[in-house]
């Protein structure tokens, strides 16, 4: 009878070695989770600027809707924006405009003031961002029993920026947690 209650109280609560254990398990969940959370924050922080990106081409597309005279001419058929600084083949786009355009402005002076105020503005959030604006003249289109329809101007607009990504594995996570990968962003508009 004495041994019989000797191992019934050997036999309660937990050893040592079983807590350890327990703890290790629970460690390991623990950072599996906190590695999760970090992903989630860092997918929600480029989702955003996925966001900017597309607002910031928006607002160019309205400027050029805005200023039809200038675009459809086919004055500027291609220029590029990286930082502040816009380059045009002609210097149309670079050229010297009324700040705010408070005055009278030609329409080339108002899209050099839209172009340089966005490319300022893309500066200030994504100081790693290019772009480059392709247009094409449209051919002229035939109506039939009519006259010849003015051809209209095709654009695209493509932005390329770097942006920081979270490793989610250890073969992704070689030297640095976070990875830096280009991403881009393409717009086709008619002015």
């Amino acid at each position: 009878m004495n041994r019989l209650l000797r191992s019934a109280c050997k036999q309660k609560g937990f050893t040592l070695f079983e807590v350890v254990v327990a703890m290790i398990v629970c460690g390991i969940g623990l950072l599996g989770l906190a590695k999760m959370a970090a992903l989630a924050v860092s997918t929600t922080q480029n989702a955003g600027s996925r966001s900017l990106i597309a607002v910031q081409m928006e607002s160019l597309a309205s400027m050029m809707h805005a200023n039809r005279n200038f675009w459809q001419s086919g004055q500027i058929l291609k220029f590029s924006a990286t930082g502040t600084t816009v380059t045009d083949s002609k210097g149309i786009l670079t050229g010297t405009y009324p700040a705010g355009c408070l005055t009278i402005c030609t329409p080339a002076q108002l899209a050099a003031f839209n172009v340089n105020t966005w490319a300022n503005d893309m500066n200030n959030q994504f100081p790693s961002y290019t772009a480059t604006i392709n247009c094409t003249p449209a051919t002229s289109t035939v109506i039939v029993g009519a006259a010849t329809a003015p051809a209209s101007i095709d654009c695209s607009i493509n932005v390329t920026w770097t942006e920081k990504q979270i490793a989610v594995n250890a073969t992704a996570a070689v030297g640095s947690t976070a990875q830096v990968t280009t991403q881009s962003y393409s717009v086709y508009i008619k002015p």
